[in-house]
């Protein structure tokens, strides 16, 4: 194992040990900055779970999250409640429908995690590139092909 995943791997243990402290910072981060999500710290799943309506043009899209350090691979888990929003690699969904918002290695600081509050705004843009893939056919935003 190289040492950048051994210190990474230390930094996940340590938030999944501390992990109820871990989720509340992250909670209160969020919701200084984020009053349109509802948000709640659930001990079953040792998870941050926040919902949402968030609003872009003159469209409502229903927001679901889920932040936690058990996560495989990456912390969040963030969904457009959308029945008509299908699996489309092209449109930066993972096979879960849970959107790819930033490549997992590349854009994420080494040694650090990305906290939630950094990635909310990112739904947004997701949300623009994904009209106009609608109309367009091409995904118009910054990317790398998986």
């Amino acid at each position: 194992m190289e040492l950048i995943t051994i210190l990474e791997e230390n930094i996940r243990k340590n938030h999944q040990k501390d992990w109820y402290i871990f989720l509340y910072v992250q909670k209160i981060l969020m919701e200084k900055y984020f009053d349109w999500l509802e948000l709640y710290i659930n001990p079953k799943s040792k998870s941050l779970i926040g919902k949402g309506q968030l609003s872009i043009g003159s469209k409502n899209y229903s927001i679901l999250l889920s932040y936690s350090p058990f996560h495989n691979h990456r912390y969040d888990r963030i969904y457009i409640d959308d029945k008509t929003i299908k699996y489309n690699k092209e449109i930066h969904l993972y096979r879960d429908l849970s959107l790819c918002l930033y490549h997992p290695v590349i854009d994420k600081p080494a040694f650090q995690i990305i906290p939630l509050f950094k990635i909310i705004p990112w739904i947004s843009e997701w949300i623009v590139f994904y009209e106009q893939w609608k109309k367009y056919g091409v995904w118009l935003g910054k990317e790398i092909k998986h």
